[in-house]
């Protein structure tokens, strides 16, 4: 089971009652959980709150006291998704700081093509037409930051020298690198290779170009 789910601001006033107890959260934490199966097993349409609190193992009335309606559900695993990428984002910033990597761009992609690949839920998600105004809006805070992720791990990477115009160039490749891996996941749950393979080369080259434009002393 997932520890308690945080209450993420992307999706808290979508919540009928904000959890103040450790019990509270786990309860939250057990139909989200919920949610995620049904969603990975049966797509969008096999979801109704119901059927998420027989799953969960909860009384109706429980659910709907925090999420008035199954959209709420899929923002809280919307809101969950982006927490996980920003998770493996720290732990590869850690790992920049003491590694030296061959190939920046592949370790970085295919961290995240693994997660798109092996997460049903993220993918129903984000190619469903599931995610509402609020997580979208959500999304573009998510990909800054991610883009200064990226910022530290070029840095520590000596790729670049830090600079004020660093932090826009990385936006831009996390924005093209995200576009293009959703594109491959879109019609594949294994992910088009050949198209990955094409970014991973065009994203080398944009690394190569950001080392002469900041190159470090």
């Amino acid at each position: 089971m997932s520890a308690p789910l945080a209450v993420e601001p992307g999706w808290q006033s979508r919540l009928r009652t904000a959890p103040q107890q450790p019990r509270s959260q786990a309860k939250i934490s057990q139909a989200v959980d919920a949610a995620d199966r049904l969603l990975a097993r049966d797509g969008a349409n096999g979801v109704t709150t119901t059927r998420v609190a027989t799953e969960a193992g909860i009384a109706v009335g429980t659910l709907y006291r925090y999420f008035p309606d199954k959209e709420a559900l899929f923002d809280a695993l919307a809101a969950r998704c982006l927490a996980r990428f920003e998770s493996l984002m720290d732990d590869l910033v850690t790992r920049a700081g003491a590694e030296k990597w061959t190939d920046p761009v592949g370790t970085l992609f295919d961290v995240y093509a693994e997660l798109y690949r092996t997460d049903a839920s993220l993918r129903a998600i984000w190619f469903g037409g599931l995610l509402s105004e609020n997580l979208r809006e959500a999304d573009r805070a998510h990909k800054r930051v991610m883009a200064e992720g990226l910022r530290q791990i070029l840095i520590a990477q000596g790729i670049a020298a830090d600079a004020p115009e660093l932090a826009t160039v990385c936006h831009a490749a996390m924005l093209a690198s995200d576009a293009i891996t959703q594109e491959a996941f879109r019609n594949s749950d294994s992910g088009d290779e050949a198209l990955m393979a094409e970014a991973k080369t065009m994203l080398r080259s944009y690394v190569d170009s950001i080392n002469t434009r900041f190159k470090p002393a």
